[in-house]
């Protein structure tokens, strides 16, 4: 179990500081996380990368919580309109540094900033993160090619 610890422990917390900003809270949610999944750990049948997605969607469950109790600011706001077009990324972008492109990620709107770190760093679909969000996956796609195109605008690309 110790083993299985430190391969997620990493990955979940990284999920979840993205979310709540705040180093102790991150840290506080990871291990409710992990103890959580590991009390039910004699029920699950899949491969270690499966108990890791798992234990970090626990984890950003956990967090939007936190978020949400914590934070004055609304967190997501439903879009109606679907986004119609192709998701693709341009081949001849220019290229950044990672750390003014997770900069720049970081002064998005909180909506914005929460569906790229989901969909792009903690690799969910945007069914999942619609799941976990309470909203229409229509939603998700929209906020996230909305968040792509400021975030693009933001780096003068």
């Amino acid at each position: 179990m110790m083993e299985l610890y430190n391969i997620c422990a990493m990955p979940v917390y990284n999920a979840s500081l993205h979310i709540v900003k705040n180093e102790f809270d991150a840290e506080e949610i990871m291990q409710d996380s992990i103890l959580k999944a590991f009390d039910n750990i004699d029920r699950f049948l899949g491969t270690e990368k499966d108990f890791i997605s798992l234990v970090k969607k626990i984890a950003v469950n956990k967090s939007i919580d936190w978020y949400r109790k914590h934070s004055k600011i609304p967190f997501f706001t439903e879009i109606e309109n679907e986004v119609i077009g192709q998701y693709d990324d341009d081949n001849d972008e220019p290229s950044f540094s990672i750390d003014l492109i997770k900069e720049k990620i970081d002064l998005l709107p909180d909506g914005y900033r929460m569906v790229l770190y989901l969909h792009l760093i903690d690799e969910l679909d945007f069914v999942d993160i619609a799941e976990i969000l309470d909203i229409k996956p229509s939603s998700v796609r929209s906020q996230y090619v909305r968040a792509k195109e400021k975030l693009k605008r933001e780096l003068g690309a």
